[in-house]
């Protein structure tokens, strides 16, 4: 049997990445850069936007795939003034994930905050999640806000 370089393979002697028999639906192998990887849940990111943050609202957001909210971040466009700013993100059944404090004191356009569901943040294929205000912040501020969804499916 002749030597064939592996980089020379084609048609029916390729193979797939190591590991792929045992891993999971829905999961995508990455480099690691140390000349290794792993197997890891696809994600689906979604974003919008509060138009005024000082101003009770809930946005609405159509989720494609199944999966589980493993972290929600907001970002201020502009110092917001009297009270904080409380943001909920909630599932398709209504029910908390958590909550976002958007602090006033010392506010400032570019503020990030960040939550990291730990209970109600699973999601199935085309549910609407959502994300609301309570307004008690004064001073008209928008916040950007994005959901990463790791998917199960």
């Amino acid at each position: 049997m002749a030597n064939v370089q592996h980089s020379a393979l084609t048609g029916a002697d390729l193979h797939e990445p190591k590991g792929a028999a045992a891993a999971a639906a829905g999961r995508a192998y990455v480099a690691d850069g140390a000349a290794s990887g792993a197997w890891t849940a696809l994600q689906d990111i979604y974003t919008g936007v509060i138009s005024n943050v000082s101003t009770a609202e809930t946005i609405y957001i159509p989720v494609a795939n199944a999966g589980t909210v493993s972290k929600v971040v907001t970002v201020l466009e502009s110092a917001i003034t009297t009270a904080d700013a409380t943001l909920t993100a909630k599932n398709a059944a209504g029910t908390s994930m958590g909550t976002i404090t958007v602090t006033q004191s010392g506010s400032a356009a570019g503020d990030v905050d960040t939550l990291a569901p730990v209970a109600n943040h699973t999601v199935a294929a085309n549910d609407a999640i959502t994300i609301e205000t309570d307004g008690s912040s004064a001073s008209s501020a928008r916040v950007w806000f994005t959901f990463v969804v790791d998917r199960t499916s």
